[in-house]
C-alpha cells in the first residue's frame, strides 16, 4: 500500500456519522437554519472539529438537511464543512432503527432476554438490506472526498461496513473506525445471522485503524475476528492481518470538553436553572441521575434500588429527592417505548408508596435541556450511573467538572468511564440491587473531608484527557500503521 504524502496530523479530516453536528429546519421567516445536534458523540467530535479544516458527513433527517445534502454548507463561524447523505425514509427505518438501534445496540450491551429474544426472520432481512445500502450510500458519498487525501473518521456501529466498501472504493484511503459503544464478546456476537457478523467484522477491517473505548472491547473485537477464514490476528499486538494489509486495534477512551460544560453552567439561563434544582431539593439531600431513556442505561432497577433504600432506612424518608433528568431516546423502537414506561410507572408506584405531602420522592423530568443538566449537576449530593453496560459514559465525567457541593458519584463496574473514575467513586455492580441501596445510604451519610477528597480526585481524573487529546492520539495511530514518506 503506497505511503501518504503526509502526515495524519497534518491532514485535513471527514468524520462520517449517522448524526451530523447540526441539523437545517426553516424558520418561521422561510430561512433555513441550523440547530446543534445532540447526543454523546457530537459532544465528543464538535468541540474538536470545529477549529479544524473538516468535512462532517452525516445522515439527512429534517427536510432542510435534505435540501442541503446535494451541495453542503459550511457552518457559520468555523471552518468546518457539513454534508447529508440523503437516504429514502423507508430505508433509514430499517438500517437505524431495525438494525443499528433495534438489533446492533442490544447485541453490544447484551440487553436481549435471551429466551425469548430475538427471532430473526424475513423482516430482519429486509432491515439488513437497508443497512446494506445505508452503508453503501455513505461510502459513495465518502469517496470524492479523498481528493484532498483526508483522514477518513467512521463512527459507531450504524456505520460498520463502510470502511470496506470505502476501501473498495479508494484502496488508498487512510480509514479509521471508532465505536463508542462497547462491542460484545464473541459468543453473544454469535447470537447475529451469521451473514450479519461476518459482514459487520469484515466491514470495520477495511479500515487502517479501529478504535473502541476500552481495552475489554478491543479483545472481544479482536477474539470474534479470528474466527474469520483468510483473517490472522495477534491478540497480543493488537493486530489483524487481512487482504495483504495489517488493521492496528487500539484503545482510545473518549473526554469532555470542561470549556463548554463551564461555559454552560455561567449563562444566565443555567444559573435560573439552578434555583429551580434547589427549589426541588429544598433542604433535603439530592441524588440525581442524567440519562437517556433507554434500557442500557439501567433506569428501571435505579428506580428499585432506591425503593429498596427507603424501605431499608426508613429515617431518609422525606430527607432526600430523586431528581431524575431523562431524554427520550429512539421511541420510534418498541423495546425503548415499554421501556420508558416502566420506568415511568415505576417510578409513579414507588412515590404512591412513599410519598407524602411536601414530598415526592422520584421527580421524573423527560426533556432535552443541556443547561438543565449541568444545572443540576452543580447541585447533586450524589450522583447516580449504573449502566448495564456502557462504552464510556459522558455523565460520569461532565457531573464532577460542574459539581460543586462535594457530590459523591455511584458508578456501574460496567460503564468504560469506570476505568478512568473508578477509584474515587462508590463502585457498583448495576445488577445488585441491595448493593445499589446500600451505595445510595454510603454516599449519602460519607464523611465530609471523604466527600471532597473523592470529589476532587474525580474531576481531576475527568479533567486529566480532553476531545482534543483523544483525537490527536487516533491519528498518531493512523501514521503508526500508515507512515508518511520521509
Amino acid at each position: 500500500m503506497v505511503s501518504p504524502d503526509h502526515s495524519a496530523m497534518e491532514s485535513a479530516l471527514v468524520v462520517a456519522s449517522n448524526r451530523g453536528p447540526v441539523s437545517f429546519e426553516r424558520d418561521e421567516q422561510g430561512k433555513l437554519v441550523s440547530r446543534r445536534g445532540s447526543g454523546g458523540l457530537v459532544t465528543v467530535l464538535a468541540g474538536v472539529l470545529e477549529r479544524d479544516d473538516a468535512t462532517w458527513v452525516a445522515s439527512a433527517v429534517t427536510e432542510g438537511d435534505r435540501e442541503v445534502a446535494p451541495r453542503g454548507r459550511r457552518l457559520e463561524g468555523a471552518a468546518q464543512r457539513v454534508r447529508y447523505v440523503d437516504v429514502p425514509a423507508e430505508r433509514y427505518d430499517g438500517y437505524y432503527n431495525g438494525i443499528a438501534n433495534g438489533i446492533l445496540w442490544f447485541a453490544h450491551h447484551y440487553l436481549w432476554d435471551v429466551p425469548r429474544t430475538p427471532s430473526f426472520g424475513e423482516a430482519t432481512e429486509h432491515d439488513w438490506t437497508d443497512y446494506v445500502e445505508a452503508n453503501r450510500a455513505f461510502a459513495r458519498a465518502l469517496a470524492p472526498e479523498a481528493k484532498q487525501d483526508p483522514v477518513f473518521l467512521i463512527q459507531d456501529y450504524h456505520l460498520t461496513l463502510v470502511p470496506r466498501m470505502l476501501r473498495e472504493l479508494v484502496p488508498e484511503a487512510r480509514i479509521l473506525h471508532f465505536s463508542h459503544t462497547p462491542f460484545a464478546g464473541r459468543t453473544y456476537l454469535r447470537t447475529l445471522p451469521d451473514d450479519m457478523r461476518r459482514s459487520i467484522l469484515r466491514g470495520m477491517l477495511g479500515a487502517d485503524v479501529l478504535g473502541f473505548q476500552g481495552r475489554q472491547w478491543v479483545e472481544n473485537f479482536l477474539l470474534s475476528a479470528r474466527e474469520l477464514e483468510d483473517v490472522h490476528v495477534d491478540i497480543r499486538a493488537h493486530r489483524a492481518e487481512v487482504d495483504g494489509r495489517e488493521v492496528h486495534v487500539r484503545s482510545f477512551p473518549v473526554a469532555v470538553g470542561a470549556h463548554e460544560i463551564r461555559q454552560t453552567a455561567l449563562s444566565d439561563r443555567t444559573r435560573r436553572l439552578r434555583s429551580s434544582v434547589q427549589k426541588i431539593r429544598g433542604d433535603r439531600r439530592l441524588l440525581l441521575r442524567v440519562d437517556r431513556l433507554e434500557p442500557s442505561k439501567n433506569i428501571l432497577r435505579g428506580f428499585l434500588a432506591f425503593e429498596l433504600f427507603l424501605q431499608k432506612h426508613p429515617d431518609w424518608r422525606g430527607k432526600v429527592i430523586f431528581l431524575a433528568l431523562l431524554s427520550p431516546s429512539r421511541e420510534e423502537v418498541p423495546a425503548y417505548r415499554d421501556y420508558s414506561e416502566d420506568c415511568r410507572s415505576t417510578a409513579d408506584r414507588i412515590n404512591a408508596a412513599f410519598g407524602k405531602d411536601g414530598w415526592t420522592p422520584i421527580v421524573v423530568k423527560v426533556q432535552e435541556d443541556y443547561p438543565y443538566a449541568v444545572a443540576a449537576y452543580a447541585e447533586y449530593d450524589a450522583m447516580l450511573v449504573n449502566p448495564v453496560h456502557d462504552g464510556m459514559n459522558l455523565v460520569a465525567m461532565e457531573g464532577p467538572i460542574a459539581n460543586t457541593r462535594g457530590g459523591a458519584l455511584i458508578l456501574s463496574r460496567n460503564a468504560g468511564a469506570f476505568g478512568r473514575l473508578g477509584r474515587h467513586a462508590v463502585a457498583i455492580n448495576p445488577f445488585d440491587l441491595s448493593e445499589t441501596a446500600e451505595a445510595i445510604r454510603g454516599s449519602l451519610e460519607m464523611p465530609e473531608e471523604e466527600r471532597i477528597r473523592r470529589a476532587r480526585g474525580l474531576q481531576r481524573s475527568a479533567l486529566a484527557h480532553t476531545p482534543a487529546t483523544w483525537l490527536a492520539s487516533q491519528l498518531r495511530a493512523i501514521d503508526e500503521a500508515r507512515p508518511p514518506r520521509p
